[in-house]
């Protein structure tokens, strides 16, 4: 019998009250507030009603929604703060037996909350996560990102976390764009407790496993906006391969796994081969060209599979790509950075 401190936690009601916490970035970038306007009109729609939405921001929003459901925090820092530290400033205001997380990036499907919630009649479950997947509304290039992700080449074991894999599974680490927690359980461990911009949820999944178990429910759906590839897809990847490999000195319960070293291995074959046919182009050139037409295949499968048309198939190919290449140069440079407070 795993050890959980399950006799610490009661029973939840059977219908649940539910607060909904929206972190602003910095105030709320202006180029995403028509986009951000329009998704929040989702969140009124939800066909579970017993909830409250407490959105934070550092900067004073202007937000054209008149309802009682909806909180604004202002936290007036001088700088920016974290998805964390806003979710932590608007702990102690939450009046929901559950705290549910989502960015200000993503919208939720009708049937959000209520997909969810069955799963906290069982004591065991203290956190449900679920997918955030490619909206359709999104652009060629955001499309284009998010095609990527949604390949199984690229993401391998983390699919889940971007596609909607039919399955409940038990995690000990999940993305807090798209996340349930007990609130008692997270007073407990002390909210967030992070100052992270990437990875910012690992240390307070890793408290959490403590309680109880976190269930992946793919019927919990959220739509995520993606980053526009090339620039703004790679530098998130870059982001997410740096706090990584931070991690793995901070963190190695959740994050010292093959999985995250294997972009690496990618990276240092592509790298090695080009050395070499610079060095000896005679002997090395053929090889190291059929190599990456490998690769780009392989990543270009893997997202025609999705249904993807050829043309995001074989752009999408070189993406996956260049988003191992990225990760892994700067999954290295985390691994050996010896601080790193954001």
């Amino acid at each position: 019998m795993e050890n959980y401190k399950i006799k610490e936690l009661k029973p939840l009601p059977k219908n649940p009250f539910i607060s909904i916490i929206i972190p602003f970035h910095w105030g709320l970038l202006p180029e995403n507030n028509n986009r951000f306007l329009k998704d929040f009109n989702r969140f009124l729609k939800l066909d579970y009603k017993k909830y409250e939405i407490i959105l934070v921001s550092d900067k004073q929003v202007k937000i054209p929604f008149k309802s009682k459901k909806i909180k604004y925090l202002v936290t007036r820092a001088n700088h920016a703060t974290s998805p964390a530290e806003k979710r932590d400033f608007a702990l102690p205001k939450v009046k929901g037996e559950i705290s549910v997380f989502i960015d200000d990036d993503a919208y939720p499907a009708p049937d959000w909350l209520t997909k969810a919630i069955r799963h906290f009649s069982h004591l065991m479950i203290v956190a449900v996560g679920g997918p955030g997947v490619t909206p359709p509304s999104d652009g060629y290039w955001e499309k284009l990102g998010g095609a990527i992700l949604e390949s199984y080449f690229c993401s391998g074991k983390l699919l889940y976390r971007y596609y909607q894999v039919p399955k409940w599974i038990t995690v000990d680490d999940y993305p807090a764009y798209n996340l349930f927690i007990r609130t008692d359980v997270l007073r407990k461990v002390g909210g967030f407790n992070s100052t992270f911009y990437y990875g910012e949820d690992t240390r307070v999944c890793i408290e959490l496993v403590k309680y109880g178990k976190i269930l992946y429910d793919h019927e919990v759906l959220v739509y995520h906006h993606r980053r526009a590839f090339p620039k703004h897809h790679l530098k998130q990847i870059w982001n997410t391969g740096v706090h990584r490999g931070f991690f793995v000195k901070k963190y190695p319960q959740t994050s010292k796994r093959w999985i995250y070293f294997l972009p690496i291995t990618l990276t240092i074959g592509l790298f090695g081969s080009i050395s070499l046919s610079l060095y000896k182009p005679h002997y090395f050139i053929l090889p190291t060209t059929l190599l990456f037409v490998f690769f780009w295949l392989l990543g270009s499968y893997s997202i025609a599979k999705r249904g993807k048309d050829l043309k995001i198939s074989l752009m999408g190919g070189i993406g996956v790509i260049l988003s191992h290449i990225t990760y892994g140069v700067g999954f290295v440079k985390g691994l050996y950075q010896k601080e790193l407070l954001r």
